[in-house]
């Protein structure tokens, strides 16, 4: 039985490790009450994915765990690698206390409740 052989270098030199960074594809949605961000994060489970908000910057990263299968080497490798980084402006205050999210077949979905000062009300005119 042959063996597939793949062109590699061996070199002394250290390398420096730079984290490769992928801008994900999201959705921002507006109500009178909240914005609902939808965020691809195809390959990041629950534990890998890390949200904070700091004044009306949100900032999302997801992390992908890798693993390849014991006894069998990668001949070819064509997926994406890298993790996942979005930095929004709200512009717009939210309450902090409540957002609330959810991740599913790498989607995240959050819900950004806006601050009580920032939503829109009617003046009665007597």
């Amino acid at each position: 039985m042959k063996t597939t052989e793949l062109d590699t270098k061996t070199t002394t030199e250290p390398r420096a490790q730079t984290h490769t960074w992928r801008r994900p594809r999201y959705d921002v949605l507006e109500s009178d009450d909240a914005f609902d961000v939808r965020v691809s994060l195809p390959g990041v489970q629950r534990g890998g994915v890390n949200i904070s908000v700091d004044g009306d910057d949100l900032s999302i990263t997801g992390t992908r765990t890798h693993s390849a299968i014991e006894g069998w080497r990668p001949l070819r490798r064509e997926l994406p690698e890298g993790d996942y980084r979005l930095n929004l402006r709200l512009n717009v205050g939210v309450k902090e206390a409540n957002i609330r999210a959810h991740v599913e077949d790498g989607i995240l979905d959050l819900r950004l409740p806006k601050a009580d000062v920032c939503k829109a009300r009617k003046i009665k005119v007597n």
